[in-house]
This record gives C-alpha cells, sequence and structure tokens, in this order.
C-alpha cells in the first residue's frame, strides 16, 4: 500500500480509538475523513473498547456516491471530516423529537445555530437536503451526524455536541427553563463558522487540508 495512505489510515484509526475510549463513538459507527489532495475519502467503522480499526475503505470523490459521508463530502466541500452513529446524549434528542437549540456559544461558533432534528433515517435520501444548510450537527432517527471541516476539528466538535447535548437533554428533562444565547453573540459566532468554512471550502477544491484555527 501506498505509504502515504498508510500513514492517512492510522492517523484515522488512532482517531476512531480514542473517540471509542471516551465513549464518543461506539462499534459500528463510523468515521470518516476527506483527503482532498487525492481527492478521496477514507472511512472506517469503530470496533469495540479502544481498539484501533484495522478495516478501512477508500472511495474517490469524484466517483457515484455510496454512502451518506460520500454524499454530505460532495455537496458540502467545507466539511473535512464525519463522524456518525450513537452519541449518548445526542441520540437522545430523536427520542424526545427536538433539536439542540443554541445555549452554548462556542456551540454556535463551531456547530452553528442549531443542532437539527431530522426526522428520517439515513438510507432515506429525502433526509439529505437538510444536511445542507451549513450546521455541524444533525439528530436522525437512526444515527446523529456530526462534520469538521477537517479531522483534529471534528475530534473537537464531538465533544462540543455531546456537552451541549447532554446539558440541554438534563435541562428539558427537569422542567427548567433553558436560556437561549442573545441575538448578536449568535450572529457574530456563527458569521465567523461561516468564514471559516468558506476558507476550508476554497482550501479542499484546490486540493489542500484545511486549517484548524485557533481561538474564538
Amino acid at each position: 500500500m501506498d505509504a502515504s495512505r498508510t500513514a492517512i489510515e492510522e492517523t484515522l484509526g488512532l482517531a476512531a480509538a480514542r473517540l471509542a475510549g471516551k465513549g464518543l463513538l461506539k462499534p459500528g459507527d463510523t468515521l470518516s475523513q476527506r483527503i482532498p489532495e487525492q481527492n478521496a475519502v477514507v472511512l472506517t467503522h469503530v470496533t469495540a473498547g479502544q481498539d484501533v480499526p484495522e478495516a478501512f475503505v477508500w472511495s474517490d470523490l469524484g466517483g457515484t456516491p455510496m454512502d451518506l459521508h460520500h454524499m454530505i463530502y460532495g455537496a458540502r466541500p467545507d466539511v473535512g471530516a464525519i463522524a456518525a452513529g450513537q452519541f449518548t446524549w445526542t441520540s437522545m434528542l430523536s427520542r424526545l423529537d427536538l433539536s439542540l437549540p443554541p445555549i452554548f456559544d462556542e456551540q454556535i461558533r463551531q456547530l452553528g445555530v442549531e443542532g437539527r432534528r431530522v426526522a428520517r433515517r439515513a438510507a432515506d435520501r429525502s433526509a439529505f437536503p437538510a444536511l445542507q444548510n451549513g450546521a455541524n450537527a444533525y439528530c436522525l432517527d437512526d444515527i446523529s451526524i456530526c462534520l469538521g471541516m477537517g479531522l483534529e476539528r471534528l475530534l473537537l466538535n464531538i465533544e462540543i455536541l455531546e456537552k451541549s447535548a447532554e446539558s440541554f437533554v438534563l435541562a428539558a428533562g427537569a422542567g427548567l427553563k433553558v436560556r437561549r444565547i442573545p441575538w448578536l453573540i449568535k450572529f457574530i459566532a456563527n458569521g465567523r463558522l461561516k468564514k471559516d468554512q468558506k476558507d476550508a471550502a476554497e482550501r479542499h477544491l484546490r486540493g489542500e487540508r484545511s486549517i484548524l484555527k485557533a481561538g474564538y
């Protein structure tokens, strides 16, 4: 195998093991990464415990989309990595039939103004248009989806998503009033996210990796 592909698989496998070790991904969940310099996508399934996955599937981004990951990459050039599966707290939103509202500024800054509840299963192609609104978090009937502009950003985003969903679910379950972020802060935070996404999309389309932006 090409040495560069081996290194890419090792990095993705370690990321999968890290997320599984923290309980953020579970066996059977999927993790993928855009490889813009090869116009390709590499995907792996999370295995038991903290084991590093051994199987990786490569696909050409220029080919016919074969799965939901491939479809999202094709429609969202800003996206550089995707995690999909049974996230503990985010998946509870589907049971409550709720979207995740904007409750933390960092949540809005990295995930968008809403973690949208999409009342469809992942295999239902009619759900796909709802995943193209620029957000980085969605909750379908059978899986939750978290997006990032790169693999490092995704690892941070999924932690933000789960912590935000946990806070909201516990508060809503206790009957507490959940305060929303003021519109000006929401506007500024989301505007910075869109700026970063534009930069990431331009880099990916040039065959370059996106850059992890530091700070707020």
